[in-house]
């Protein structure tokens, strides 16, 4: 397994939000991580991540506990977030953008440079001296992307990765998630409200309510289950 996850709970302030989550994954496997609003999505992605201090339970990415270390240990393990509202630099330029991550990501084994991420979103290879802030949303989204596998990543947390995006972009997207996670092993847990387009390219559904997994299983199961209510 790359991700392990066991009894992880955390939270805000004295509030606990999410509690005995626990789950793993292997290499290339594509996690849809659903529920509505507030149900504990985000905060289980920070929680990975290192921004937000676990109050029980344990993280594992390859075999190695992760309590100890920092957000930049873990980014060079290759775990990877795409925030929720785009993590990207709104001054800077496009090619700004994407020099200020290779420079520190980019290394003899990387699977993706500068020219594979203007390949994958050939949108941005057109735009490279303009402002990100200026971008249309979709191509903000776009370019968080490219700012999150730049470099050799291993696993991504994609916090709703098709806001700002047309439906007719929402689709290519996220195969685009599953092409790159399915030719390079990468795995990859999506958070996302478009619940349909989202277990279309997953290999595994986990859903959340109120801080607790209630369903985890394929994507056909939870079509034939009477999952929607928890929406």
């Amino acid at each position: 397994m790359l991700l392990e996850l066991s009894g992880l709970a955390a939270g805000y302030g004295p509030k606990t939000v999410v509690s005995g989550v626990s789950f793993a994954l292997e290499p290339g496997q594509i996690l849809a991580f659903l529920g509505h609003n507030g149900a504990g999505k985000t905060t289980t992605l920070r929680s990975i991540m290192g921004l937000l201090p676990l109050r029980a339970g344990e993280v594992r990415f390859d075999g190695q506990v992760l309590q100890r270390m920092s957000v930049a240990d873990r980014v060079a393990m290759g775990l990877r977030l795409l925030p929720e509202g785009r993590g990207i630099f709104p001054d800077l330029s496009v090619a700004e953008n994407i020099d200020v991550v290779a420079a520190r990501n980019i290394g003899a084994d990387a699977m993706f440079r500068v020219p594979d991420v203007y390949k994958l979103f050939p949108v941005l290879a057109e735009r490279p001296g303009i402002r990100a802030g200026s971008l249309s949303g979709g191509q903000q989204q776009m370019l968080a992307m490219s700012l999150a596998i730049l470099g050799k990543p291993r696993c991504l947390l994609l916090d709703e990765p098709s806001i700002g995006l047309a439906p007719n972009l929402v689709e290519r997207m996220f195969q685009q998630v599953r092409e790159v996670c399915k030719s390079h092993a990468m795995t990859a847990v999506l958070v996302e409200q478009n619940v349909a387009a989202a277990m279309k390219i997953a290999d595994r559904v986990i859903i959340m309510n109120n801080g607790q997994i209630v369903f985890d299983g394929l994507p056909d199961e939870a079509r034939a289950s009477n999952f929607w209510h928890y929406f």
